[in-house]
This record gives structure tokens, C-alpha cells and sequence, in this order.
């Protein structure tokens, strides 16, 4: 067992190593196919066949089958609409170590790399006892697959047959199938109100860097953030050369972010967020007002003396 194991490996490293080699001859032909690639098909399943079958090629049995399914399947894809190809992978009778999982992403990035049909390729790969598993208990994600994927290729010739099971009513979600989507979806709406608050990150720094940076232009070295209000009216807002409005969006962003940070805030309305990338954009706009008036001065200054 242990010599078949290392030949397997010795196997596995090759395929590594000629892969290689064989991207590094072909760099121009991949270029050159890339360009002209798209004009050799009429339809979009047209192409999306002739990715699965360079996929197939080059994995064979490692690959049980792919499904085309989204936009394409459903009749609503665009002239810029994405692929969505599934590939179901073998880990029942083949054993996925580091090593194979490595080689398989590569190849799998060249391929993808390689292709230009006009539209990005969204490849989801899917472990075959995850995808046995999740049908038996109903799972929502592979139902939709199965009920509205196309198999490209089914050397497996599971797919179609599970299809028709499904279309005939035999293959029902499971109590197991409501209470785990039941508790995705807490997490979910979760993520979501993350999102809006991280969405508040960007136009905080956004006042922080641009007041530092005008401030610096004065001869103030870079306060910490909680200065920067005061500052700012000291040193523009007294001197007539920028309005207190500016300066209240900036407390007002700093107070938000630090509650965020906090914990004190877990969710902002969006109506808000708009408001305050609206102000940092304002904000932003008049700190480079400021600075060129600034330096502009400081010339003359110099050309006068």
C-alpha cells in the first residue's frame, strides 16, 4: 500500500511539472486563442460545452459531471450575462489530499485563464457525498441545481436520472432541509447589516485622510481623529475659509465609526449611509479646495520675497 501510494504521488507531481512546462510552451497560443476564441461558437451552450470538455479532458474521472444552471438555463441571461457551471467532483472512490487539491485549482485556474467567450466563468465545485447528502435532506441550493442545471457532461450518469425523480415528485425536502435553511438564515441578514456598516469604513476614512492631509498643509502634524473637528475649526473655520457645516460632518462621521466600533450601533438605515458618503464626498472635495488655496498662497508668498 505504502509503494502504491508514493507511485500515486510520484504520479500526481508529474502531471504537476508537465502542466507547467506545457503553460510555459503555450503561453502564446493560450493569448492568441483568447482573442479569437468567442467567434467559433453560435450559442452560449455551445461554449459553455466546450469548456466542460477541456475540463473533462484534462480531470477524466476525477470529474463526475458538469451542469450548466443560473441565468443561462433560466431564459433571463443578457448579452453580458455570466456563466454558472457546477462541477461535481469524485471524493467517494478517490482520496483528495493536499497535494491533488493544489494541482486541481491550478489546472483549473489555466483553463479558466485560457478561455475568452465574452462572459466571466463562475465555477462552483461540489464534493459528490456533499451533493448526496444535501439531496437527501432536500437542501434548497442543490434542489434549485438539480431542478434547473443541464448537464454538460454526466460521465457519472447520475444527473438526468435524479432529474426525473425530481420532476416526478419522488425527491422531497426533509425537516432536517427546513431547519437548516431556517438557521442559515439568521447569519445571512446578519452578513447583510455588516455590510452596511462597513460601508460607513471607507467614507470615515475618507474625512479622517483628507482633513489630515489639509491640516498637514498648515504645519500640524497628523492629529489622531478625534482631533480633527477641533482643529479644523481653529485653523479654517476662525480663519473664514471654511464653513462649520464641514466640520460637524466630520464629528458626525467620527462619532458613528466609533460607535460602530463599539457595538453601540449594529445597524444603519441606508438612507444614512447615502447621507454620509454624500458628506465625505463634499468633504473631500473642500479639504482639496482648501489645500490649493493653501499652496497657492504659500507661492506668491515665495515669488513676492
Amino acid at each position: 500500500m505504502a509503494e502504491k501510494k508514493s507511485e500515486e504521488k510520484k504520479v500526481r507531481k508529474k502531471k504537476v511539472d508537465d502542466s507547467a512546462a506545457i503553460a510555459t510552451l503555450e503561453g502564446e497560443e493560450v493569448v492568441k486563442a483568447k482573442e479569437s476564441h468567442a467567434l467559433l461558437y453560435n450559442t452560449d451552450r455551445e461554449m459553455a460545452m466546450d469548456f466542460a470538455a477541456r475540463v473533462h479532458e484534462k480531470f477524466d474521472r476525477l470529474i463526475k459531471a458538469s451542469v450548466l444552471f443560473g441565468s443561462q438555463i433560466k431564459k433571463t441571461a443578457t448579452a453580458s450575462s455570466d456563466f454558472d457551471i457546477a462541477l461535481i467532483l469524485d471524493d467517494a472512490s478517490i482520496g483528495w489530499d493536499l497535494e491533488l487539491i493544489a494541482w486541481y485549482r491550478e489546472e483549473l485556474g489555466k483553463i479558466i485563464a485560457s478561455m475568452s467567450y465574452g462572459k466571466d466563468i463562475h465555477v462552483t465545485t461540489i464534493k459528490l457525498t456533499t451533493f448526496w447528502n444535501d439531496l437527501l435532506h432536500g437542501d434548497p441550493v442543490v434542489i434549485n441545481i438539480l431542478r434547473y442545471g443541464e448537464t454538460l457532461i454526466d460521465s457519472g450518469g447520475f444527473f438526468n436520472p435524479l432529474k426525473a425523480l425530481l420532476q416526478r415528485g419522488m425527491i422531497k425536502s426533509t425537516h432536517e432541509a427546513v431547519y437548516i435553511s431556517l438557521e442559515r438564515a439568521p447569519m445571512h441578514l446578519l452578513r447583510s447589516k455588516a455590510s452596511k456598516l462597513g460601508a460607513i469604513e471607507g467614507a470615515y476614512w475618507t474625512f479622517v485622510d483628507s482633513a489630515q492631509a489639509a491640516l498637514m498643509t498648515v504645519g500640524k502634524l497628523p492629529p489622531s481623529p478625534e482631533h480633527i473637528p477641533g482643529l479644523l475649526q481653529d485653523e479654517f473655520v476662525e480663519r473664514r475659509i471654511l464653513k462649520d457645516t464641514y466640520v460637524q460632518m466630520a464629528r458626525e462621521a467620527y462619532n458613528i465609526h466609533k460607535a460602530i466600533t463599539h457595538g453601540a450601533i449594529r445597524d444603519i438605515p441606508g438612507a444614512k449611509i447615502d447621507q454620509i458618503q454624500a458628506n465625505a464626498d463634499a468633504f473631500l472635495s473642500e479639504m482639496i479646495r482648501i489645500i490649493n488655496l493653501i499652496l497657492d498662497s504659500s507661492q506668491k508668498d515665495e515669488n513676492k520675497s
